[in-house]
Formats: C-alpha cells, sequence, structure tokens
C-alpha cells in the first residue's frame, strides 16, 4: 500500500487531497468540532494543510501529533509556528505544549490502509492505537485515506483501536453506511 500510495503523480495527489480536505470541512465532523487533531503528511499520505488553514480561520484549536517515549502526545499548532523534525520524520511543533487528550472533539488518524470497519494498517509501532485507547468516549476518531487504499476485512488484534469514519476523496464511510 506504501508503494501503491508513493506511485500517485503529485497533480493527482494534490487533486485527491484536495478533494478529500474540502469534504472534511463541509462535513458535520469539522463543523462542530471546537478542536482537531491532525497529522502533517509523511509517506505520501492525504495531505491536511487546506484544514489547518481553515482551521486557523475558524478559530479552532489545532493540535499535531509529537511521538516521545513511544507513545503519541497531542501538542497545540498555532498559525506560524515553526515545525522540526521529529520522530519517524514527522512534523511537529518546536514549542510543544501538550494538551489534554480528553479535550480533542476530533482526531484525524493516518493510516497505511483502512477497511470498511474502520480497522486500519498502521506502520507497526501501535502509538496511534495506545493513544486512541485512552480518548475520551465522545472524540470522533477520524480516518484519512484514498480510495485506493482501502481494503478488505483487514486483520486487527485485541489493541487494535477502529476509526469511527473513513474520509476519501469520493465519500464517508461509516461503520453502518457510505456516504
Amino acid at each position: 500500500m506504501l508503494e501503491c500510495r508513493k506511485a500517485i503523480p503529485l497533480s493527482e495527489y494534490e487533486r485527491l487531497s484536495r478533494q478529500l480536505q474540502l469534504l472534511f470541512l463541509r462535513s458535520d465532523v469539522y463543523q462542530g468540532a471546537r478542536t482537531l487533531m491532525l497529522y502533517w503528511p509523511v509517506h505520501n499520505e492525504p495531505d491536511t494543510a487546506l484544514i489547518v488553514t481553515h482551521a486557523f480561520h475558524d478559530q479552532k484549536t489545532v493540535l499535531l501529533p509529537c511521538v516521545k517515549h513511544g507513545q503519541v502526545f497531542p501538542v497545540c499548532y498555532t498559525k506560524d509556528m515553526p515545525l522540526r523534525q521529529g520522530a519517524y520524520n514527522i512534523q511537529e511543533p518546536v514549542q510543544a505544549q501538550e494538551y489534554p487528550a480528553d479535550g480533542i472533539d476530533v482526531v484525524v488518524v493516518p493510516g497505511v490502509a483502512f477497511d470498511p470497519q474502520g480497522n486500519r494498517i498502521g506502520y507497526g509501532k501501535g502509538y496511534y492505537d495506545k493513544f486512541l485507547r485512552d480518548l475520551n468516549q465522545r472524540t470522533i476518531k477520524a480516518g484519512f485515506s484514498f480510495n485506493r487504499c482501502l481494503v478488505e476485512g483487514i486483520h486487527t488484534n485485541t489493541w487494535d483501536i477502529p476509526v469511527d469514519m473513513i474520509f476519501t476523496e469520493t465519500g464517508i464511510q461509516t461503520k453502518e453506511q457510505t456516504l
């Protein structure tokens, strides 16, 4: 799946990412959120920059993940805050002020692949699963994926935490239906 995503030409990647982000920005999930935890993309994950820009404009709190000691921590990200390369080449805010996980409305979860039940293949360390397990029950877990990275029947383990919905460039999939 990583190779499939890396093979997307830049112009198509930008188009698909924009479509996915616009769908998210028009959704009730985005509209109802005050605090969003996003990610800065690596390995051709769907982009989130447009959402970050809109969230600042809409006066929402934006968080990015910071990986320390094998754990994901949400940290505040403000407009024009410099980023640095952190663990696993993930961009994170230089002035990493941790934010309480129980105050997050929506977590946008990256993944290599997703299935219709919300299961995901991550990068193999389980950091997001540990983080997602400790979130408030009301926090919406939204996966971002290109259609080409949707698969059937991902094998799961007891520690895997599924997302509530998956946003792609063409629609929103919940465990019950495609919107």
